[in-house]
């Protein structure tokens, strides 16, 4: 049985998502806000409600994570300002998203681009005061966008890859990534007991579970599944909860 919380995530692009389930080690609610916008329209949203907000995205330059330019400079740069009015608050900074990760599956398949990718993300989160990473590879070892590369090892490698952050980052940084919510990501891209040792949490993608990719129609985002439709949030915690 998975130890560490899960967090279920309804994203809804520019602005923010949300949210929310108990963390039942500590007994405490975190309410984590993946974050697209500028530097400014995350004033309109509830800040102090928030515990977490991830900067999304971030990509890769090489073996490195990067900053693409000034504007998100300045975006990750006013998030970390919010401690303010939040001193709890943590700002992460998140790898990939959908069609953000094409050389992941390259990068992530050495000891030397792994290591080097965790030596800039501590780098980063040095110069940002930022808190953490995020990894949302869409998708190790199965296919993902369109024309990305994706290979069997990728399980694995994922595994050596949080291995890497976790042993460059130790504890003074959060780590955590994305999962997608649908059945074959949860069998075929994670090895769960190895991961779990290394992360701080798993982000369920909860939405996309009928996309324009699937031949049948059914709910985007079921809470629970259907005799017509296996894919759910509830599938999805049920298949984690069991390995």
């Amino acid at each position: 049985m998975l130890k560490q919380i899960l967090i279920f995530l309804f994203i809804a692009f520019p602005f923010l998502s949300a949210n929310l389930l108990a963390q039942s080690q500590q007994n405490k609610i975190s309410v984590i806000a993946y974050y697209a916008g500028d530097a400014k329209s995350i004033d309109e949203g509830s800040v102090k409600k928030l515990t977490h907000i991830i900067f999304s995205f971030c990509h890769l330059k090489e073996n490195q994570l990067a900053v693409d330019n000034k504007d998100d400079a300045k975006t990750i740069n006013h998030l970390v300002s919010l401690k303010k009015l939040n001193p709890s608050l943590k700002v992460i900074l998140s790898l990939g998203g959908w069609g953000g990760c094409k050389t992941c599956s390259e990068v992530f398949s050495t000891d030397n681009g792994r290591k080097e990718f965790a030596q800039s993300v501590e780098r980063l989160c040095e110069e940002y005061k930022t808190d953490g990473i995020d990894i949302d590879w869409e998708y190790p070892a199965i296919e993902g966008y369109p024309d990305h590369s994706y290979k069997p090892e990728d399980k694995h490698n994922f595994t050596l890859l949080m291995e890497a952050l976790r042993q460059t980052l130790g504890d003074e940084y959060e780590i955590s990534f994305a999962a997608g919510g649908f059945t074959k990501f949860l069998t075929e891209s994670i090895e769960w007991s190895a991961v779990m040792p290394f992360v701080d949490r798993v982000n369920i993608m909860s939405y996309d579970l009928i996309n324009g990719f699937s031949l049948i129609t059914g709910h985007h985002t079921p809470l629970y599944s259907t005799p017509q439709q296996i894919e759910s949030t509830d599938n999805a915690v049920r298949y984690l909860d069991s390995v």
